[in-house]
């Protein structure tokens, strides 16, 4: 029998890295084992990023290839008849580049009312405080996120513009050339530089070994280009900083060229960290600064009265936790994935439930970056929370972070699973989950005296039931 013809497509968003297109790669990979024949190679659409543009390209392959098996060869990548040319193509267009991006991505203008730093003055790891107003008719429920479109910082746009070798104030008119465009470009319309390295691309990404032989390709001088085409892949440097070491690449390369090298500027999410029961027509935020961070600096440099393009982005209803409910509930985080869990507990304080619920929190310091910790202690003197802090510079009996203190009071913790607990995970999915995760697994062996295997698909088990949940994200 002929071999069953796939091709698959996988829409996810990369934020979420726990399980970023896990399931597409599970099922092509899978199919090809089984011997179906592949048409295409598997495409990431990331949410986040210029997904219309990738599942354009990936519909008009495919139908190339089921053209090609069939349907007529002799219409395979056929223009379609032509209408008769009058001379002159018209567009009418309204508002400006910026305008239609927030359209593309249903953004709106969203105003901040509060800023302010929660951790202490010239703490190493800032985090601040954001209080956004939502406009009328948005709202949204405890643990939602706010799906924002940062911008470059002026610096950043500057820095690039030189290296680049543009006049920043230069108008730029984008035409596709009979290509679908990438949704996040300002097409068919007049863009300056600066609106473009601001708005529409991202600055601070280190190229792939593709583009770095782009860049040597169009490099003048030989010694230069010999560099880069020796460049080693672990290079630490961002594709602007690469052009910079290079300076005969300023202004040797083609804005069509820098436009395919430059990835769009893509869509940063934050879990909101208030409760609708206390406000709802305001939303907050607790976001790190991260170095190199392009969100997290705009989102840092807003001030009372600035605008941010966002919309309200709903999570996962297995992530919400119902204040109505007397299930006992472990909450996980570290830093700002401390977030939802404010708005948790503001919701619990507004019912006034008091069930079981236990909140294991990781930071710094007791007197650095202990976010909201007044509102969190009132909440505790109130019975609908209990806190756990660990402090990774300050360590208490050994505890430097969350797992550690989980491992510590494991028999707490089993009598809180066994009474049917839920765990509700949120913050790095990098280094902090994989270290609960284990810290579970660790606890389950030693109250049952399982072997690693065994616990692992206790694990697994817990998950699938819903009783283990993840909201975690990449840095970025």
């Amino acid at each position: 029998a002929p071999a069953v013809p796939f091709a698959v497509l996988g829409v996810g968003d990369r934020n979420w890295a726990a399980t970023y297109q896990h399931i597409p790669t599970l099922i092509d990979d899978r199919l090809d084992a089984l011997g179906a024949h592949r048409l295409l190679p598997r495409a990431e659409a990331d949410a986040s990023g210029d997904l219309g543009g990738t599942v354009k390209e990936f519909t008009a392959a495919l139908r190339t290839q089921l053209l090609a098996r069939y349907g007529d060869p002799a219409t395979v990548g056929a223009a379609r008849p032509a209408a008769k040319d009058t001379g002159y193509t018209v567009t009418e267009i309204t508002g400006g580049p910026l305008d239609a991006l927030a359209a593309r991505h249903d953004l709106v203008p969203m105003t901040v009312t509060e800023a302010y730093d929660l951790t202490a003055e010239d703490w190493p790891r800032p985090k601040r405080f954001l209080r956004i107003a939502l406009p009328d008719g948005v709202g949204y429920r405890t643990a939602d996120h706010l799906a924002v479109l940062p911008a470059n910082a002026p610096a950043a746009v500057e820095r690039a513009a030189r290296a680049l070798g543009a006049d920043p104030e230069t108008v730029l008119a984008l035409h596709t050339a009979g290509r679908a465009a990438r949704d996040t470009l300002p097409v068919d319309r007049p863009v300056t530089v600066r609106q473009l390295l601001t708005h529409h691309l991202e600055l601070g990404l280190r190229p792939t070994p593709e583009q770095v032989a782009v860049l040597a390709a169009h490099n003048p001088c030989p010694p230069e280009r010999l560099a880069l085409e020796n460049l080693a892949e672990d290079d630490p440097r961002t594709l602007i900083e690469l052009i910079e070491a290079h300076p005969a690449l300023r202004g040797a390369l083609p804005w069509p060229t820098v436009l395919e090298l430059l990835p769009p500027l893509r869509i940063r999410h934050y879990s909101l960290s208030s409760s609708p029961a206390t406000d709802a027509r305001h939303a907050d935020l607790m976001v790190s600064l991260l170095p190199g961070g392009t969100g997290s600096t705009h989102l840092h440099s807003l001030r009372p009265g600035d605008t941010v393009l966002a919309r309200v982005q709903p999570c996962r209803e297995a992530f919400r936790l119902d204040p109505a409910e007397d299930t006992p509930v472990i909450l996980v985080a570290a830093g700002t994935g401390l977030a939802p869990f404010r708005g948790a507990v503001a919701d619990r304080l507004a019912a006034g439930r008091t069930g079981p619920a236990r909140l294991y929190f990781g930071c710094d310091d007791p007197d650095g970056d202990f976010l909201h910790a007044a509102e969190f202690a009132a909440a505790e003197a109130a019975g609908v929370i209990s806190v756990r802090p660990v402090f990774s510079a300050r360590p208490e009996h050994g505890h430097r972070f969350v797992q550690h203190r989980i491992a510590a009071e494991a028999a707490e913790v089993w009598e809180l699973l066994q009474a049917g607990a839920r765990v509700y995970v949120c913050g790095d999915g990098s280094r902090m989950a994989p270290g609960v995760r284990a810290a579970f697994r660790e606890l389950h062996g030693a109250q049952t005296g399982t072997s690693a295997g065994e616990s692992e698909a206790w694990l697994r088990e817990l998950t699938a039931s819903g009783r283990y949940i993840e909201d975690v994200y990449a840095a970025g």
